[in-house]
């Protein structure tokens, strides 16, 4: 059996490099995946070949009536839901605190945070109803270390993985599991535009390995803690970072 047939997920931000490689791992192992994005144009593919098991929204995530509509749209078409990822980001070029504008800071806040916040407080009554579920949230190597010019970004990633902490101690007695997934440098189109180049992105790896990740690989430790081979893990940071922050 798939390991995760018949669950029913939402993934955010499930347009980029590794929400889409999620997206196509859940369906692959049995998920019906409903996949949130501000421009899901790019998942038209994913969806025609899923089979009826994959719908794309057009969401702003920190919008509490579109999350609401996702939802109740989710629950309307597969009958529940059981697995949430919290993985929308709105990104800033890299820059110190004193060039970034109160504009982009709350801005980043409202998507990288309220985001997470509205999902999980809108999905947590539907996986109770279903006996349970995992909250994933998409953290980062750099919510436990820290990198020129990625304060905001630091900020926000080490933020989530306290929340998923709390989170955790919250709803276990709903049977509801939340950790933190927290990947390295991965080749997405969002991570190489800060380099005039794959070999100068691939250069600065800093990563025990030699390289920079592949989404493929984030998206496994995903599949993972939506599993049931997960059942004895909650309120953790599962680093898939190259070992970045090992040394």
């Amino acid at each position: 059996m798939a390991r995760l047939d018949q669950n029913v997920a939402i993934v955010t931000g499930a347009a980029g490099g590794i929400g889409s490689a999620i997206c196509r791992q859940f369906l692959a192992e049995g998920a019906r995946v409903v996949a949130l994005d501000i421009n899901p144009a790019p998942l038209d593919t994913l969806v025609a070949e899923s089979g009826g098991r994959c719908l794309a929204l057009s969401s702003d995530v920190s919008s509490e009536a579109d999350i609401e509509d996702a939802v109740a749209q989710t629950v309307a078409t597969y009958g529940g839901l059981d697995i949430i990822v919290n993985n929308a980001i709105y990104d800033l070029p890299l820059a110190p605190l004193t060039e970034i504008s109160l504009a982009d800071w709350r801005r980043t806040w409202a998507v990288n945070l309220d985001g997470a916040f509205l999902l999980s407080r809108a999905a947590i009554p539907r996986m109770e109803a279903r006996g349970g579920g995992s909250i994933i949230h998409i953290a980062s190597q750099l919510g436990r270390t820290a990198k020129p010019g990625r304060p905001w970004y630091c900020a926000q990633k080490g933020a989530l993985i306290n929340l998923a902490r709390a989170m955790a101690l919250d709803h276990a007695a709903q049977g509801i599991r939340v950790n933190c997934l927290s990947p390295g440098p991965v080749e997405t189109d969002r991570y190489l535009r800060n380099f005039p180049s794959r070999a100068a992105a691939q250069e600065s790896a800093n990563t025990m390995l030699g390289r920079i990740g592949q989404p493929d690989e984030i998206a496994a430790g995903a599949v993972f803690l939506a599993s049931s081979e997960s059942s004895y893990m909650t309120g953790a940071d599962l680093l898939i970072d190259g070992g970045y922050t090992a040394w």
